[in-house]
């Protein structure tokens, strides 16, 4: 088998091969979905926490129909992956423990939704169906962290990565929603923990980054490529331009002068910070290369 792989990719096992299937043609929709999946949920949960319907019930649309569609646009065969439910997979399979996540995230979610706007709320409900939006935010991260030979991807840094990102994305639109209904007291508590996680988010990634360095050449060879290689400009104008120093520098001149941010460049910078969140998801995609089966020296 080896042999055969060798004789298709004569560099096969001595030079870094980039993993293709999840960021390429038809990959492109899988990176969307685990987004769309994971910032729906994310979304969810905080816009329960908060009371909001419009939240909740645009948090469950991102998850479960534009997430969930297309992930199924993605699948070669979309109408047999329910099959997973019923196999022994999700025992051993991040992707079978995912579906399941997400199915039950979905179905509880959607009774919450119904019956908070018949007002009658069930409290254990909705904290069982909180449990599965956050499972469903941080199970890509443990999938990707299950992949032995790319050494970007299989490190606890990641999934630790993946929740704050789903949830900063789901204060970012829960704050939205509450402003698209009418300021309350609410509005200043989402606007104190976006500003949190925000902070988390740039010290997490800046932590994952600098630790990949150590993780042999291949790790090595994956970050540089990331803030030194060809998806440097997309990291440094998106990710931390637009994505972090942005909204740190709106926030840090709110706090400093008591400047009210007004609502229509609010909207802008939470567009930035979710193109910045989806840009990192794209350059960990596409900068994760397998280790070769014969070590070589990261090239300079």
């Amino acid at each position: 088998m080896i042999q055969a792989m060798k004789q298709n990719r004569p560099d096969f096992g001595v030079q870094y091969i980039r993993q293709n299937e999840w960021i390429e043609g038809r990959g492109i929709l899988l990176w969307l979905s685990m987004f769309f999946i994971e910032l729906g949920a994310g979304v969810f949960l905080v816009a329960s926490i908060f009371g909001s319907l419009l939240g909740m019930l645009v948090g469950w649309l991102l998850c479960g129909v534009l997430g969930g569609g297309l992930h199924l646009l993605f699948l070669t065969h979309p109408f047999r992956s329910w099959r997973i439910l019923f196999s022994s997979g999700w025992k051993r399979s991040w992707i079978s423990r995912g579906l399941i996540f997400v199915l039950l995230f979905l179905s509880l979610g959607l009774i919450h939704i119904i019956l908070y706007q018949l007002a009658s709320p069930a409290p254990g409900l909705l904290i069982v169906a909180n449990v599965f939006a956050f499972l469903t935010i941080i199970y890509a991260g443990f999938l990707m962290a299950s992949f032995n030979s790319i050494p970007l991807w299989n490190t606890p840094m990641l999934p630790a990565l993946y929740v704050i990102l789903g949830i900063w994305g789901g204060f970012g639109i829960t704050l939205i929603s509450l402003l698209a209904t009418g300021p309350t007291v609410a509005v200043d508590i989402v606007e104190r923990w976006l500003k949190i996680f925000l902070m988390a988010f740039i010290f997490v990634v800046f932590v994952y980054l600098f630790s990949m360095r150590f993780q042999g050449t291949t790790g090595k060879f994956s970050v540089r490529q990331i803030v030194a290689g060809k998806w440097a400009p997309l990291f440094w104008i998106v990710v931390v331009v637009l994505g972090m120093a942005l909204p740190a520098g709106v926030a840090l001149s709110s706090w400093l002068v008591d400047l009210v941010i007004p609502g229509g460049f609010l909207y802008i910078v939470i567009t930035f910070e979710l193109l910045g969140d989806l840009a990192l998801r794209y350059c960990i995609f596409k900068c994760g290369v397998y280790a070769p089966f014969i070590p070589v020296n990261s090239p300079a």
